[in-house]
């Protein structure tokens, strides 16, 4: 547990405690050191001040107390995992499809958070023990590029930023059929389907959440699929699989937004073993230098074949 002494030199005779701490710690946000004040985390000359709204008085000595780190007790999973890119504040992964993102119910010990517990020596708390440095999730059978917190300053700038829509997401994704327009947009209203705890739909009403997802047409494949890039500007569960369903054109392989006839008219898509999207591209600020970052995930070997030798 970290640390932090501060003398108040008096400069301000009618600052506030938090207000102070806020100024002297600018890699934690007002309302986490708040929340350690409320916790009994700070002193003052040697005493517990529970009241953000304490003003200092000259000469006081503030001491700021870290809280201590939460062991989960998820135990670290040893796997290969590409880390694209790495800093104090952040880490860019590239996540394997098969992966749940987080700890579930019948799967505690293979996911990308175990994974992450045996890769990252720090991660955000912010999203609970059994989702630490975890700000955004994709669904276990895609693969793609996933940002992940190092600390709680990160973890509420990201979060900031993903409501904000200050997150470009870019995605592969190989539907069945082909689709003759160059671009496209998909909007409506996501909700549970009441008939499956597991499974979302979409219709015009607004009864459910507004999503918007648009695409671009890269190029038919064999005949029967196309490959399209994808830019979901909203962030609901399923949106990508349910919107392409929905308009008529599924993910192949995803095996729960699926047609009926899919298997036997497209006989020659059989071979694929899971849903082809892939998260490949992210732009976001950097959350402490505020800096345009943009970066790729690299498509992964069970799905080139929809690449063929096109280089991006």
């Amino acid at each position: 547990m970290g640390i932090a002494s501060f003398t108040y030199t008096g400069n301000n005779n009618n600052i506030r405690l938090d207000l102070f701490l806020t100024m002297k710690l600018p890699d934690n946000t007002r309302s986490f050191i708040k929340k350690q004040i409320l916790n009994g985390g700070v002193e003052i000359n040697g005493l517990v001040v529970k009241k953000p709204a304490y003003i200092l008085k000259e000469g006081s000595l503030i001491t700021f107390k870290e809280p201590e780190i939460i062991k989960s007790g998820i135990q670290a999973f040893y796997h290969d995992l590409e880390i694209i890119y790495e800093d104090e504040y952040i880490a860019v992964i590239n996540k394997p499809a098969g992966i749940s993102t987080h700890p579930g119910k019948g799967n505690y010990d293979n996911t990308l958070v175990n994974i992450l517990i045996g890769k990252i020596s720090n991660l955000s708390g912010i999203g609970g023990v059994e989702r630490p440095g975890i700000v955004h999730r994709l669904d276990k059978d895609t693969s793609g590029i996933m940002l992940i917190a190092k600390n709680d300053f990160s973890h509420n700038a990201l979060v900031s930023s993903f409501k904000n829509r200050e997150i470009k997401k870019t995605y592969f994704a190989v539907t069945y059929g082909i689709i003759t327009q160059k671009s496209g947009c998909i909007e409506g209203f996501i909700k549970r389907n009441p008939k499956s705890r597991i499974k979302m739909e979409m219709d015009k009403k607004e009864d459910g959440k507004h999503c918007v997802t648009r695409f671009e047409s890269v190029k038919s494949i064999r005949g029967v699929a196309t490959l399209l890039k994808v830019m979901p500007e909203t962030g609901r569960t399923h949106q990508i699989r349910v919107s392409l369903f929905e308009y008529g054109y599924p993910i192949v392989g995803d095996k729960l937004y699926k047609r009926k006839d899919t298997k036997d008219k497209y006989k020659s898509l059989n071979f694929v073993k899971r849903q082809m999207l892939h998260a490949y591209m992210l732009e976001f600020p950097h959350p402490k230098t505020k800096e345009k970052i943009i970066l790729k995930a690299k498509v992964p070997d069970d799905m080139l074949w929809a690449l063929d030798a096109m280089q991006w």
